[in-house]
């Protein structure tokens, strides 16, 4: 049984290579499909830890309790920066042998782009590679508006050091109360941001998220907004896996999206049958689905920018065409998503401002198509098969009649992308490939490990759990996505 067919068909046929739709990258020579092998994550419990305590009040939570040097935790988990700080520049991921079987870098002298540069070994849908790897060892390394954080501090999971946007960067850029570090995986990426705490924080631990209703754990405090232009849009937060996968507006490397308000022009009716769900149950999967609605939003404002990425480097006239078309798509999405979130939620809820739809838009060719991998080719191809997934699993049959919506749309969505690379390869030539093949060894890297659970998982309800959704992009990788970059001519 192969369940990816027909989604690897119908992309195969866009690109006019319908003839290779049967396979994956290569043939075994007894008529079945070869396999490409995904790293997959090793498990580390048998069981869900148990979260800890609930905190003690804080009568003057929104400044810090010690004062020092450096990165400094305190005894409830969070953690601000005192001073600043020199970080140790090792990475710890394999050195590049040479012998991977695709190479965006041989040596570390190849890796000139960013600071301390090493050319680092990885496993994926393509195989072994090689790509090039960063660390920053002080704040002059990175960003005008970002500080370096070091490996190891606080909940920080990359194997070296980080660049982070910073609305602050001491305790002493924050009168009032301290610098605090944010560091949050939303199911696709790790967000790293620093931003001051407040008395007004809806949240100043992560221990509080835990305890919310519904929570399975995974939830944590961050912050919202920072690098935008809206300073006063800062807020801490509990934050769950809210990714969806699809095409974000990505602005300064992190997936924006807007807050939630309560508004009726944002949402169409949904017949789903709540009666028997409890009240925190229904609280909990409002939350995600609306800010699943809330990427869906979002979108708008990416395929409204990819349009003009498209005429700036003279695109076909199908293309932006279709562009146009599947931003109009996202609005029904969009729509879709709030309705379902407001009836879970029994109250109208829509999207808040979203500023940063309006942030600068570069055109360049490398960057563009970095970009269309990432987000498009297999981003948007993860995402048909997660709403082909949460399809079939749904019991209900208004919310499965959306989620069918949903998935459909982002087919062709898909399709659109690999379309749109192909012409770019076309015209770019091999800068463009060296490119394509970069965010290619970087996409499955994000996507290969199986994500955190969010504070609730129903998959009769559209909320699927972590293992199944990393289960689902690891095949979608290996049957969809590789055939797909084959037929382009960018396997390894």
């Amino acid at each position: 049984m192969d369940p990816h067919r027909s989604l690897r068909a119908s992309i195969l046929f866009a690109l006019g290579a319908a003839g290779c739709s049967s396979s994956s990258t290569a043939s075994t020579g007894s008529g079945e499909p070869a396999v490409v092998a995904i790293a997959t994550p090793t498990a580390t419990a048998s069981a869900e830890p148990e979260p800890p305590p609930d905190p003690e009040p804080d009568a003057d939570r929104g400044r810090p309790v010690s004062k020092g040097i450096g990165w400094i935790t305190e005894k409830d988990g969070s953690v601000h920066r005192g001073s600043r700080t020199t970080c140790d520049t090792a990475i710890q991921k394999t050195t590049c042998a040479g012998t991977e079987n695709h190479l965006s870098c041989r040596a570390d002298a190849d890796c000139k782009s960013g600071p301390n540069g090493r050319c680092t070994s990885g496993i994926g849908q393509v195989g072994t590679y090689c790509s090039c790897t960063y660390a920053c060892e002080k704040d002059e390394d990175c960003g005008a508006d970002e500080v370096c954080v070091c490996r190891g501090t606080g909940t920080l999971s990359a194997p070296h050091s980080v660049c982070a946007k910073a609305a602050c960067k001491v305790d002493a850029d924050c009168p009032e109360s301290s610098c605090g570090l944010s560091v949050f995986n939303n199911g696709c990426h790790e967000q790293v941001s620093l931003a001051c705490r407040t008395k007004a924080d809806a949240c100043h631990t992560d221990a509080e998220c835990h305890g919310r209703a519904g929570a399975r754990g995974g939830g944590a405090c961050v912050v919202r907004g920072v690098g935008t232009r809206d300073a006063a849009s800062l807020q801490w937060e509990c934050g769950y896996r809210s990714c969806v996968i699809g095409r974000p507006l990505v602005v300064g490397g992190e997936a924006r999206a807007a807050g939630t308000a309560s508004r009726e022009d944002w949402r169409t009716s949904a017949d789903i049958d709540i009666e028997s769900l409890s009240p925190d149950l229904r609280a909990a999967l409002a939350e995600h689905h609306a800010a699943a609605a809330a990427m869906e939003h979002a979108s708008v404002a990416s395929f409204a920018r990819f349009s003009l990425q498209l005429l700036a480097l003279g695109a076909p006239a199908e293309l932006v065409a279709e562009a146009h078309r599947a931003a109009l798509d996202e609005v029904e999405h969009a729509r879709l998503g709030y309705g379902i979130a407001s009836r879970f939620a029994g109250r109208a809820l829509g999207p808040s401002i979203l500023p940063e739809a309006t942030a600068p838009l570069a055109a360049d060719m490398v960057g563009v198509v970095e970009a269309l991998v990432e987000e498009g080719c297999v981003g948007e191809t993860l995402g048909a098969a997660e709403g082909m997934e949460l399809e079939r699993r749904a019991a209900d049959r208004g919310l499965a009649e959306a989620l069918a919506r949903i998935a459909e749309d982002e087919e062709r969505h898909a399709q659109l992308a690999w379309r749109s690379l192909k012409w770019l390869l076309e015209v770019g030539g091999e800068e463009a490939r060296c490119a394509a093949r970069r965010a290619f060894a970087r996409a499955v890297s994000q996507y290969g490990r199986d994500p955190e659970d969010g504070p609730v998982v129903r998959e009769d309800l559209g909320v699927l759990s972590a293992r199944t959704l990393g289960r689902l992009r690891r095949e979608v990788l290996a049957e969809v996505v590789e055939p797909c970059r084959a037929a382009l001519g960018l396997a390894s």
